[in-house]
């Protein structure tokens, strides 16, 4: 079923479509591909069908590279996330698609206390902040988890405290509107009991949910603060004479957001890494591939993004900000890092590249090892 808003933006579409010769947004758009030879074709059987397979509402990694390359800037996404939410609401607040049915699994996990925490400041202190690391970090790295909370305790004076919680993006990507507002709400008010005034967030997709929703408190990135409260003293210079070139891989949800992105660029700089920039890289960054939930819905797609991503480094080393970034691109054939893994690490050089993507069994491992740091320090 198509919607009558739905069905506006593709008229819109079919109508000023200019299908440019050199087809910038299938060119940036793996996925369109697959369904056409450009949207206005795709649309246009869309409506003659008065449906939208479900296959191609959820292959798209709601990246907005399609827009970003239309000389008319139509936002095709907008289509597939109204998709979506008609989806959900025809299959009794479920997803069509099997493969998500471990997303919803994660989301239910997510948001029990078995993998929950919520700690105010320790020693009696005022909680002025609140370190919010999301989900796929401390399932990724718990020992990262606990350092950077320490740090920013001892910066702060002990006025931080920290909640473990997912903040609903992957059920908001799923189309469940209803459902991400509860849990959203859940998160809001278990951050508004701490009367905390500044959530610092280690996850990008955290950054714009919480920037679209929160009306409370003050959001900033943990990259953005960084260069504000300096490295700590040890990783200063650490990758002075590696042997390592890092290509950096800029977050979708923050395409726009320069100060994130400049501060990564500052704190790879104040470690003395060497780096290289893709061709499609800050504003214009690709997706790794996770976006919109596509890796378990389509995962033929999801592996052609992350490799055309991967292609356009020259070094076999990627580093992120984002976990699901680094995890991405590891699929996609590279050496990849986490930020943080360098920050607190030892010096990276050629001979520490491994594999780091793990299981699922070990990541929900590592997300109750990182209940157990934060909690330490409360």
């Amino acid at each position: 079923m198509i919607s009558e808003k739905m069905k506006e933006k593709m008229e819109e579409i079919i109508d000023g479509c200019l299908e440019c010769k050199t087809k910038p947004c299938m060119t940036n758009c793996i996925m369109l591909n697959e369904f056409g030879e450009n949207p206005k074709s795709i649309f246009k059987e869309c409506l003659e069908k008065n449906e939208m397979p479900d296959s191609m509402v959820y292959s798209c990694n709601m990246c907005n590279q399609c827009t970003i390359a239309c000389p008319k800037n139509y936002r095709i996404q907008d289509i597939f996330v109204e998709s979506r939410r008609l989806k959900i609401e025809k299959n009794n607040g479920k997803s069509p698609m099997k493969g998500h049915r471990a997303v919803e699994a994660h989301q239910y996990l997510s948001n029990t206390n078995l993998f929950n925490t919520i700690n105010k400041a320790p020693d009696e202190k005022k909680t002025k902040r609140i370190f919010f690391p999301g989900c796929s970090l401390p399932s990724y790295n718990p020992k990262a988890v606990g350092n950077i909370l320490d740090f920013l305790q001892e910066k702060y004076d002990g006025e931080v405290g920290s909640i473990l919680k997912c903040c609903g993006k992957p059920t908001k990507s799923l189309g469940q509107d209803e459902k991400f507002k509860e849990r959203y709400r859940s998160v809001q008010k278990a951050i508004d009991d701490t009367k905390a005034d500044e959530i610092i967030v280690a996850c990008q997709s955290c950054y714009k949910i919480f920037k679209e929703h929160n009306p409370n408190q003050t959001i900033k990135s943990l990259w953005e603060i960084l260069p504000e409260l300096g490295l700590p003293e040890h990783a200063n210079g650490i990758g002075k004479d590696s042997d390592i070139t890092f290509g950096i891989h800029d977050s979708c949800p923050t395409r726009y957001n320069k100060e994130i992105q400049n501060g990564v660029r500052w704190i790879l700089d104040k470690m003395e890494y060497k780096t290289e920039e893709p061709i499609h890289t800050k504003e214009n960054t690709r997706c790794c591939g996770f976006g919109g939930m596509v890796m378990p819905a389509n995962p033929k797609a999801f592996k052609a993004v992350s490799s055309q991503r991967v292609k356009e480094y020259k070094t076999d080393h990627i580093v992120s900000y984002c976990a699901a970034c680094r995890e991405s691109m590891e699929i996609g054939g590279k050496d990849s890092v986490h930020i943080l893994d360098l920050i607190f690490g030892e010096k990276y050089t050629e001979a520490s590249a491994m594999k780091r993507n793990q299981n699922p069994s070990v990541q929900w491992i590592n997300r109750f090892k990182s209940k157990k740091e934060l909690n330490k320090r409360k």
